[in-house]
């Protein structure tokens, strides 16, 4: 335990000292998690790990507006660089590949396999890799992470629905999850 502690520490003033020579501008990079940083596998670990799920942006990334956020953000904002792969947080069916100018940009949703859940993915580049009706497997690729759309930098906009997306289901707030799937890479 005390090792444990001291090491965080030692991270925590590593990270501090990186901050300070390269700017709070690189803030959102460099304070991303070594998982965060190298993407990751999937675990079926139920126990308090991913569940089945993986965190769906590959590379470094920080976390920005939750939900709610003042606005009826119904999500949370994962930012990345540009072209970073988005995959499939968990396997399922694509439900809906789609464009919306004034809002989501380039969106898939994935009815996630036994979960009764939908996963949402917007803002990616128009290179979108799946098609509706499609069947994907957890963490393949489905996109590009982008700012097309109501956005104005780089991100993934994610959403977690208990039930239909938009038909009859209920948003739910996936930053906890999202953090755990982060950790379990």
């Amino acid at each position: 335990m005390k090792t444990q502690l001291a090491s965080g520490r030692v991270r925590s003033r590593a990270r501090t000292a990186i901050i300070s020579i390269l700017g709070a501008s690189s803030l959102a990079l460099v304070a991303a998690p070594a998982s965060a940083q190298a993407g990751g596998g999937v675990s079926a670990n139920d126990g308090g790990g991913s569940g089945g799920h993986t965190f769906p942006v590959r590379g470094r990334h920080t976390y920005g507006d939750g939900f709610g956020a003042g606005r009826g953000h119904k999500g949370q904002d994962l930012l990345a660089n540009c072209r970073k792969d988005v995959v499939a947080a968990r396997g399922g069916r694509v439900k809906v590949v789609d464009y919306e100018a004034g809002g989501a940009g380039n969106y898939v949703v994935i009815r996630g396999k036994r979960t009764g859940r939908d996963y949402v993915y917007m803002h990616m580049l128009d290179r979108i890799k799946v098609r509706r009706g499609e069947r994907v497997q957890t963490g393949e690729t489905i996109g590009l992470v982008g700012s097309t759309g109501s956005s104005t930098a780089c991100h993934l906009h994610f959403e977690l629905w208990d039930g239909g997306w938009y038909s009859g289901g209920r948003p739910l707030d996936p930053t906890r999850r999202l953090r755990r799937w982060d950790r379990s890479n």
